[in-house]
């Protein structure tokens, strides 16, 4: 069970190496383009690789603990539970995790897909997997008390916040003749957010030593978000003013700003 554990945390590596780099390919050029498309779909499969190698991962830790990781020396039969629970008890974050970074993307490419049909969006796949990530959040919530993990908590409110969006987008009537292209440009961008969370917090510390303690561990993981954030909107009022929907009360507050 330890070799396909490693086997499945290799691939899941790699998957999140490729992520990362495809992340910016379509992000840096021309939109629309064979370009932007071909690395788009290797950024979308390499996030169904992250995914599905993490629920491997995730059903393993949960299954047998103790065998993916066994104590470095003899323990007692309370330590050995001790330890079990402790490993168990990150399952459902990791379950979390992989629902707040393959949810988006998901939702990106269905709306690409659909474009201005928004109601094309409600199938049971994207119901499903929505509502999954707001009771993931209520969950993380809970725990995040339950427990004191500053982490838990801090990230708690992503996945409300990502299923809520997408399933009422699916449900209502497209603002604007474009808003396809500011949701899709959003749901990849949230996906690359967890991309470099990830990055940050597993492949950074091991890389370049970068480790933070206690509480302070959290800045690693909300720092792509609240880089990320400000830099969505950012993005998509760019593309609003570019294709002329930027609201009135906006673009007076523009005009006020440059004058």
């Amino acid at each position: 069970m330890s070799t396909i554990y490693r086997a499945a945390l290799v691939l899941h590596i790699i998957a999140g190496f490729v992520g990362l780099a495809a992340f910016w390919t379509p992000a840096l050029v021309r939109k629309g383009g064979t370009l932007h498309k071909r690395a788009g779909r290797v950024f979308y499969l390499a996030t169904c690789g992250v995914a599905c190698t993490g629920v491997v991962i995730a059903a393993l830790l949960l299954a047998a603990p103790l065998a993916i990781h066994p104590p470095r020396s003899p323990v007692s039969s309370a330590v050995e539970a001790a330890i079990t629970t402790r490993i168990r008890l990150t399952v459902p974050f990791l379950v979390y995790l992989l629902l707040i970074t393959f949810v988006p993307v998901y939702h990106g490419v269905r709306v690409l897909a659909t474009r201005r049909a928004p109601k094309e969006l409600r199938t049971p796949v994207h119901t499903v997997l929505n509502a999954a990530a707001i009771a993931a959040s209520v969950a993380m919530i809970g725990l995040g008390i339950a427990l004191r993990e500053p982490v838990f908590a801090a990230l708690s409110p992503i996945g409300l916040l990502v299923g809520w969006g997408n399933l009422q987008f699916a449900r209502k009537p497209s603002p604007t003749p474009m808003a396809w292209w500011y949701e899709h440009m959003g749901s990849m961008i949230g996906g690359g957010i967890a991309f470099h969370t990830a990055f940050l917090v597993l492949g950074a510390g091991r890389l370049f030593g970068l480790q933070l303690q206690g509480a302070n561990a959290a800045i690693l993981w909300v720092l792509p978000t609240i880089v990320g954030l400000p830099a969505t909107a950012i993005w998509v009022r760019y593309y609003r003013r570019k294709f002329g929907e930027l609201q009135p009360s906006t673009r007076a507050a523009t005009a006020a700003s440059r004058s």
